[in-house]
């Protein structure tokens, strides 16, 4: 008597010698090579019950995991061959912390497969726990930023783990992420931001470096990246009615940043010692900085790089104002750019260091007597200023060079109008006590 056939691909069924059954479900093929999901049970009918359940979670999640790293393993090859390719070094760098530091400490020996809600909320109470002071007491927690930063890297890195088939579902999706800590920045106001101007105008050098962070808007690295072909301090337009009217533009396509030095000497042994001997990344003799082939990156000065901006919104064109046309004009006649066309560096040419500058930046605050508060928040005090002037959001957001401005290629050239009128209404609300 024949026997009725199983339905395509519901999976087969067989006793081994000690016994015990066997299941095995077919799955979708990886680079052509063959896959199957083993599952076993000391009874036939538990082992259909498992191939059943194994069944409808392929057909839910199209593919299911035959083998599973650990969390530490996997995102170890996942920050170097998944997430490398498609990040800005520093991003990259910074990822890698918040693995290092949070991630694997907390949750690294755990089964990829065996992710759970709990063990996510395991890394959250560890990302918040600051630890304790040399007496024993406790600190205060960390700002649930930190949790928040690391619960989004490691839901990245489930999701990709679902796209090869590793696991069946990113156990971070089952839980709330943090929410976000307040943000204590502040911004200078209008008064402050005249009186730091007028503080530093005997020193040119400074001048010109806070002029274009109040009045352009730029990130840290974007301002210390302007090179002198980036300035276009005679460019004129010819108005609808024929006039011909001073137009000069800053164009933001560079910026300065100290990169993240990495062992090249080889993979860390058990004891977490590297080949070379050396703790510091720094001091390996191999040591390099991964810059992926799609993006564009030049060593300036030891570990400091010029790279490209971090999203196409950042390619952009700013409106330079009267008040700072004029401040640059002056700093660019009385000093020569340096390293790879540099407007800002140090006397020996080579790039101001982004520690330094901040550390200018505050003695600059401390000189003119106003709020010291950190060097980003001149981009805070040039966005608010911008909105208490009522410059549309369309305006502001492409002036600042915000992701929600991207384009779909090249440069984004906001130098139209509408901006060429904001960033003069802001220059004008600078210029009266400066010039006074």
């Amino acid at each position: 008597m024949r026997t009725a056939r199983r339905d395509a691909g519901a999976g087969s069924i067989y006793q081994r010698a000690d016994g015990m059954w066997v299941g095995a479900l077919t799955l979708p093929d990886h680079d052509g090579s063959r896959r199957r999901k083993v599952v076993s049970h000391r009874t036939k009918a538990g082992v259909t019950t498992k191939l059943r359940a194994l069944r409808a979670e392929l057909d839910r999640a199209g593919d299911l995991p035959t083998s599973s790293p650990t969390v530490a393993a996997w995102m170890g090859q996942w920050l170097s061959r998944v997430a490398a390719p498609r990040l800005k070094p520093r991003t990259l760098a910074t990822y890698r912390g918040y693995v290092e530091r949070y991630i694997v400490p907390s949750i690294g020996k755990v089964r990829l497969d065996r992710l759970t809600a709990d063990h996510v909320r395991r890394l959250h109470a560890y990302a918040l726990d600051a630890g304790k002071d040399k007496e024993g007491n406790p600190l205060p927690p960390r700002s649930s930023t930190t949790a928040l930063q690391a619960h989004r890297i490691l839901s990245k890195a489930l999701t990709d783990a679902m796209r090869e088939g590793r696991v069946s579902r990113n156990a971070a999706t089952l839980v709330d992420a943090p929410r976000k800590a307040v943000s204590k920045r502040g911004a200078l106001t209008a008064d402050d931001a005249r009186r730091l101007l007028v503080a530093v105008a005997g020193d040119p050098d400074q001048a010109a470096r806070c002029a274009v962070a109040l009045l352009a808007g730029l990130r840290q690295g974007e301002r210390l990246g302007i090179t002198d072909d980036a300035l276009d301090l005679e460019r004129t337009i010819t108005t609808p009615d024929g006039e011909t009217v001073p137009a000069p533009v800053l164009t933001v396509s560079w910026q300065v940043q100290r990169l993240v030095w990495s062992h090249g000497c080889g993979e860390r042994g058990k004891d977490g010692a590297w080949p070379c001997g050396k703790r510091q990344a720094g001091a390996c003799p191999s040591r390099h900085v991964y810059i992926p082939d799609d993006q564009e990156a030049v060593q300036v000065y030891g570990g400091l790089w010029m790279t490209r901006p971090k999203s196409r919104a950042g390619w952009r064109e700013v409106p330079i104002p009267p008040l700072l046309h004029e401040v640059l004009a002056r700093y660019r006649a009385m000093r020569a750019p340096g390293d790879h066309g540099l407007i800002f560096t140090r006397d020996d040419g080579h790039p101001i260091d982004p520690r330094d500058d901040s550390a200018a930046w505050h003695r600059a605050l401390e000189l003119a007597g106003v709020p010291d508060v950190p060097l980003h928040s001149a981009r805070h005090t040039t966005a608010t200023l911008l909105l208490e002037l009522g410059v549309p959001e369309p305006v502001r957001v492409a002036i600042m060079g915000h992701s929600s401005a991207t384009v779909t290629a090249g440069y984004t050239h906001v130098a139209d109008p509408l901006t060429r009128d904001a960033m003069g209404r802001l220059g004008a609300l600078l210029t009266p006590q400066l010039e006074a």
